[in-house]
């Protein structure tokens, strides 16, 4: 049990609790930054910038740092297309809210959702590869810090 005394009340967590936000944590960091959803450390993606047009949806086939194959079986990323439609539908709804609370016009939500949608369709792509990888994969810690500190090695030739 944690206990925080930050205000005149005291709140107890359960520590599983915490470990939930800290793993939840961990996976938006993972899906945002698109690194390896086992060490955090190596990039999913060749190019970083999602607007580099000729390989914007180029993937390593494995992770830099603890080896991971992203791809663990032909077709896996079929299932990432589900995700990529839901993000796609979060990103309309949005639009929609915006403009009911402007005032509801038709043909600036049609004109504003065209523009969001493929302005963010190379975000969208990236967003649902990396957070279907995680669904499946989870964070190990002893990788992320085998991987650093082997990062961190220095090797000189000839000593």
């Amino acid at each position: 049990m944690v206990t925080n005394y930050t205000s005149a009340y005291s709140v107890t967590l359960p520590q599983s609790n915490i470990e939930t936000m800290n793993a939840l944590g961990m996976k938006l960091r993972s899906v945002l930054g698109q690194s390896c959803p086992r060490c955090h450390q190596g990039d999913l993606f060749i190019n970083k910038n999602p607007y580099k047009v000729e390989n914007w949806d180029k993937m390593h086939a494995d992770c830099s740092h603890c080896g991971l194959h992203f791809e663990m079986e032909p077709g896996f990323f079929q299932g990432a297309m589900y995700v990529s439609y839901a993000l796609g539908v979060a990103f309309s709804v949005a639009v929609v809210i915006v403009n009911v609370l402007v005032g509801f016009n038709p043909l600036v939500y049609f004109v504003a959702n065209t523009v969001v949608l493929i302005l963010l369709a190379p975000f969208i792509f990236r967003w649902s590869r990396a957070l279907y990888m995680n669904f499946f994969i989870g964070y190990d810690a002893s990788l992320a810090k085998s991987a650093k500190s082997s990062d961190s090695l220095i090797q000189t030739p000839g000593v």
